[in-house]
């Protein structure tokens, strides 16, 4: 039987800095010994895949998945007709040998999350579910970029692992 992976949604509005976070969070669960996978949810669409190589010519042929291999890593560009996979089909598929997945979006999802705000009202402070976290992001007037204490980066450290125990 397969191992469920634990799944925790990173969610924000954009630019609040859910990829900084994603980014600096990363290094400190690998530092600790976890193998982590992580979904982007991007809406409408994306390319990953460039005009002129040799992948990108075989899927604008018809090909309804292509993938390109090295030793070192793997890519798969699958056609999904207008339905977006669940992040349970694509942990099952592609990220079965991770601790934990990392979802930055997909906040329609029912998983434990970490929301960050650039700030929060009383009221929305308020919620104290196990399966929520709120953070908030930080900029100063030199720099655009969202930061987080370091404080606050263990306890997000210390949310992302009570899921993986």
């Amino acid at each position: 039987m397969p191992k469920t992976i634990p799944v925790v949604l990173i969610i924000g509005k954009q630019n609040v800095g859910k990829t900084t976070l994603m980014k600096q969070v990363l290094p400190l669960l690998k530092k600790k010994g976890y193998r982590v996978g992580t979904i982007k949810y991007n809406v409408p669409s994306f390319e990953i895949d460039h005009e002129g190589k040799d992948t990108y010519s075989y899927y604008q042929a018809g090909a309804d998945v292509v993938s390109i291999s090295s030793p070192e890593k793997l890519a798969v560009i699958k056609k999904v007709h207008q339905k977006t996979p669940s992040i349970r089909d694509i942990i099952r598929l592609y990220h079965r040998d991770v601790d934990v997945a990392l979802v930055e979006g997909y906040k329609k999802w029912r998983y434990p999350y970490i929301e960050i705000r650039n700030e929060w009202t009383e009221k929305d402070a308020g919620n104290t579910s196990p399966n929520a976290l709120k953070v908030t992001a930080t900029k100063d007037d030199c720099h655009a970029i969202p930061k987080y204490s370091k404080k606050a980066l263990q306890g997000i450290i210390q949310f992302i692992e009570a899921k993986i125990k």
